[in-house]
């Protein structure tokens, strides 16, 4: 395979002089399509949405943690959280690297903040084109490691890094716009939708519903994508601000999918099962692949819900294992047949491995649990 640099795609470090990074596609020595291509595969998604008559839009929140050396292990950087003007202003110089690291980029950062845990943050990227926001999630894993070894600290996006503490997220916002992205094709004045406090300001067109009812209808396989890892599952628990169902709401963050009450032209759908291990090529065509899957069968999502979707009991429940997760995928074959037959057996593959390689490894939980119970 060959590394084909995409020139639309350079982007400066903030850091370094005179150094950037470049995104590829991979071809074959031929020149064509290397089949393994995740970057690719997300362009022929979008591809399929332009030709239908759609501008595909994405922004993200990237959840991460912050860690330094205590003795031989890592903790949390401070004992701060969410909502903290101390966590904020102990992080200021490194929020400040940050914002110019993605704005010198040629990234939009709309907000940095601190988050629920100690040493946790989010990072929020303003909406664009898919490819483009891919590269922005890869850039900045780059960055914050880079910019967090200066500072003699370490920076990681593993989905749920501590026992009793909440875990990284990345939230993915979608929109449809029309062609010339003047409109947004979920936008709707129906004023239908009610929100936990009442009020019906507007609601979803049958773009939206329908959209969403396909990640919905897909979200058993989905899951194999946007919850990675072994430790994934970790995070997809109750009561971690992660969905375990699938269900959908009006501002609800214990659903797979939150209609924000930002409506209007704003109107987008936060789908939360993502975690900050993903790789995003792969989980962003995955994701709108079921959305358009969805608009081509009118699929209908169901009754919103306003209630704790952890403790309903007439949803059905997301996969609770990788392992679960990747026989879903195995078999569906609308995301088969979007990403590839060949990448989808690469990565069930190495999904396998890394499940049956972590049965191997006993956890300190278990000893405590079992180790003087027999």
């Amino acid at each position: 395979m060959v590394a084909v640099a995409d020139l639309d795609s350079v982007a400066p470090l903030s850091w370094r002089e005179d150094e950037a990074i470049v995104f590829s596609n991979l071809k074959t020595p031929t020149g064509d399509r290397f089949n393994l291509c995740s970057r690719s595969v997300l362009q022929e998604v979008v591809s399929t949405f332009k030709t239908a008559g759609y501008t595909p839009r994405i922004g993200i929140e990237l959840e991460f943690s912050l860690l330094c050396s205590e003795g031989e292990s890592l903790v949390p950087y401070n004992n701060r959280s969410s909502y903290d003007l101390e966590a904020l202003d102990q992080a200021a110089e490194l929020i400040d690297e940050w914002d110019a690291a993605l704005t010198t980029a040629g990234y939009e950062p709309l907000g940095i903040h601190a988050e629920s845990h100690p040493g946790q943050f989010e990072l929020n990227i303003r909406y664009d084109d898919p490819v483009t926001i891919a590269d922005s999630v890869v850039f900045c894993r780059h960055m914050l490691k880079s910019l967090a070894r200066r500072h003699e600290f370490k920076a990681t996006m593993m989905p749920r890094p501590y026992t009793d503490e909440d875990a990284n997220g990345l939230h993915f916002h979608l929109s449809l716009w029309n062609k010339d992205s003047s409109e947004n094709q979920f936008a709707s004045d129906d004023r239908t939708l009610e929100f936990p406090e009442g009020r019906r300001d507007s609601g979803l067109t049958d773009e939206a519903r329908h959209f969403l009812g396909g990640i919905l209808d897909h979200s058993m396989a989905l899951t194999a994508v946007c919850a990675p890892t072994v430790n994934s599952y970790k995070r997809l628990v109750p009561g971690r601000w992660a969905p375990i169902n699938i269900a959908w709401g009006p501002d609800n963050r214990s659903t797979a999918i939150r209609i924000p009450p930002e409506l209007g032209a704003g109107t987008r759908i936060e789908y939360r099962i993502p975690d900050s291990a993903v790789n995003p090529y792969l989980a962003f065509a995955a994701t709108f692949a079921a959305g358009f899957d969805g608009l081509c069968n009118k699929t209908e999502p169901g009754q919103p819900t306003l209630a704790n979707a952890y403790e309903e009991e007439d949803h059905n429940h997301l996969p609770r294992t990788l392992w679960t997760a990747i026989d879903n995928l195995e078999s569906n074959t609308v995301l088969r047949d979007a990403l590839g037959a060949t990448l989808v057996d690469e990565f069930v593959k190495l999904k396998r491995d890394e499940f049956n390689r972590s049965q191997e490894s006993v956890s300190a939980w278990e000893q405590t649990e079992y180790l003087d119970s027999f």
